[in-house]
């Protein structure tokens, strides 16, 4: 069976990415920026020096994205600039990325998305640092890295939210990474809801659209977490008709015998699902859709703390 993953990927020219280097590094010199205090001045900076040089072939691919129903998107070769030791307290200084933070955000703004943070994740801070913090050890924990994640969506225990809302209070409709340091070769990887839909039988498929599962918050989340989610379907229909997923192996549970054995059905399928198996290099970026993507990350090794793993993930609506 084919695999119904969309999946668009790009690569910009070393030319193209000296250019923006160039122009982003000078635009962002002129004062200190923090991403979640000059957001917008980020986003405007880098959107401009992005439409100014790419390639046309490569805007057009970036501004459809969201309106063709893509699953995911990858640009890779973006410029990068002097990277600090790898954060693996999970914070450090904003203000020494406003480099790649120009070009993350400019991104963003160019996918005709608004960039937001949570108040229950990541001390409410716009930009998640994805890295192996030693404080989360043993978690499933997008700071760990001695567990496995299978796969899930973020923020399951979070209601969808209709078109037009405020997009903190739900689910977020999509997530977007960019990659400063990789060497362990540690693969991110996604699959379609599509391929996972068209093989579960028709009575596995109405029981995760039955509302008798129990959805609670991932480890990522902070204390003041909001959840579990009560009385949820692992799928729902969407306004277009498509089904989108919310579903976290580890907080997930049905509430009755029906539910409960459409979940392991459910898990059975999971593990025969095609998938792209991505490792993100520097410079890269890529954006998919949480709601119809599930994504997963096996465990690793990280390298010594100043070398290792490190990417920089965003929600966005």
């Amino acid at each position: 069976m084919t695999s119904l993953l969309q999946f668009a990927r790009y690569r910009i020219e070393d030319s193209v990415r000296d250019l923006l280097g160039k122009e982003i590094s000078a635009r962002v010199s002129e004062t200190k920026l923090d991403s979640d205090l000059d957001d917008a001045i980020l986003g405007g900076i880098g959107a401009y020096a992005l439409r100014r040089h790419l390639p046309g072939d490569i805007l057009q691919g970036i501004q459809v994205f969201t309106a063709a129903g893509f699953h995911a998107f990858l640009l890779s070769n973006l410029p990068t600039q002097d990277f600090p030791a790898t954060p693996v307290s999970g914070f450090g200084d904003e203000s020494e990325l406003a480099v790649t933070n120009a070009i993350h955000l400019g991104l963003i703004r160019i996918l005709g998305c608004t960039p937001f943070a949570v108040s229950y994740e990541n001390d409410g801070r716009l930009i998640r640092n994805v890295v192996p913090n030693p404080a989360a050890s043993g978690t499933t924990s997008s700071w760990g890295a001695d567990s496995e994640f299978f796969w899930h969506s973020d923020n399951p225990h979070q209601p969808f939210g209709p078109p037009g809302s405020d997009p903190r209070l739900y689910t977020p409709p999509y997530l977007t990474f960019y990659a400063i340091r990789n060497e362990e070769r540690v693969p991110t990887e996604i699959a379609a809801l599509d391929d996972v839909v068209v093989r579960l039988d028709e009575e596995t498929r109405l029981g995760l659209l039955a509302p008798e599962f129990e959805v609670g918050a991932p480890d990522s989340n902070d204390g003041e977490a909001i959840g579990p989610l009560v009385k949820a379907s692992v799928l729902e229909p969407a306004p277009d008709g498509r089904h989108r997923v919310r579903y976290d192996r580890g907080t997930t549970v049905g509430v009755t015998p029906a539910a409960q054995q459409a979940l392991e059905q459910w898990g059975e399928v999971l593990k025969t699902v095609p998938s792209a198996d991505l490792v993100l290099d520097t410079g890269d970026f890529m954006i998919f859709d949480n709601l119809r993507v599930l994504h997963r990350r096996k465990a690793f090794t990280p390298r010594p703390h100043t070398t290792a793993r490190w990417l920089r993930r965003c929600y966005a609506a």
